[in-house]
């Protein structure tokens, strides 16, 4: 694959990642009700959509279209959020799908990482960097747990 290509995809992953952890805090914010983790999931999500913002930039910039999140993985999500705090909105129980959520974020990242290692190397810092971004999130979730 062409670097240009290999860099496309790449970046259209953080892209998609950094998108639905933004979307994913947007719908589980109305949920929480400790100020300290509401200010802290709203300085995670500002981190997601500079993250994807940047990943739009340079997917523009290479001549790509950024991809985004399906409508059906969007209602997923949503869906998600709504069983899984249904019956219980503790904070340390949004604390704990948030921890879930980044560590596939790590997951996803790490694989197409291990996958595209002919991406060059300001494409990889990215995606390196919303890993990062992801294992900071999960220290600073980790206080709420209990």
């Amino acid at each position: 694959m062409e670097e240009k290509n290999v860099d496309i995809a790449v970046l259209n992953s953080v892209y998609r990642n950094a998108r639905t952890g933004a979307q994913s805090i947007g719908d589980l914010l109305p949920k929480a009700g400790d100020p300290a983790f509401i200010s802290d999931l709203e300085t995670q999500k500002r981190e997601y959509e500079s993250i994807g913002g940047e990943a739009a930039s340079r997917i523009v910039g290479l001549g790509g279209e950024p991809e985004s999140v399906g409508e059906m993985q969007k209602l997923g999500m949503k869906m998600g959020v709504a069983m899984n705090t249904m019956m219980n909105d503790e904070t340390e129980h949004l604390a704990e799908l948030m921890i879930k959520g980044s560590n596939m974020g790590i997951v996803q990242m790490t694989k197409v990482i291990n996958g595209h290692r002919d991406a060059s190397p300001e494409t990889l810092g990215l995606a390196q960097k919303l890993i990062t971004c992801e294992h900071d999130n999960i220290q600073r979730l980790k206080t709420y747990l209990k």
